[in-house]
């Protein structure tokens, strides 16, 4: 009777993990990698990162991790909906930074391919002369 169960108690776990990957939410982004070219040390770069929700339930960004804190990500406060795109906006101060810099995000969500990487990279040159 104890192994019936055990059995039974394996194959509701499976059924429901394989549910999970097959209905569920998805984040795809249209490019995960950029290059912001060459700028000058104390710029901040601007970056924004399409993704859509290929998955069939709504997709809630909670979090996301950078290197250091010279890298922002804007909140996103809102369930990107089953089909909808999204924008995120993400923010690199280059001040103290200097050369070839190449930084990456992970987004943290509710999707079963979180965390999604994200990078960015280019180069920083010496401050304008003023």
């Amino acid at each position: 009777m104890k192994s019936f169960c055990l059995k039974i108690l394996i194959l509701i776990l499976v059924v429901f993990a394989s549910s999970q990957k097959l209905f569920g939410q998805e984040i795809k982004f249209k490019e995960s990698k950029q290059n912001f070219g060459f700028v000058h040390e104390g710029d901040t770069v601007r970056l924004s990162y399409e993704l859509k929700n290929i998955g069939n339930q709504p997709l809630i960004i909670s979090n996301y991790e950078v290197e250091c804190g010279c890298t922002k990500m804007e909140s996103v406060n809102i369930p990107i909906q089953p089909g909808a795109s999204y924008i995120l906006k993400v923010s690199f101060d280059t001040h103290e930074k200097y050369d070839r810099q190449d930084r990456t995000l992970k987004i943290i969500s509710n999707a079963k391919n979180s965390p999604t990487e994200l990078r960015f990279k280019g180069v920083v040159l010496k401050p304008k002369k003023k």
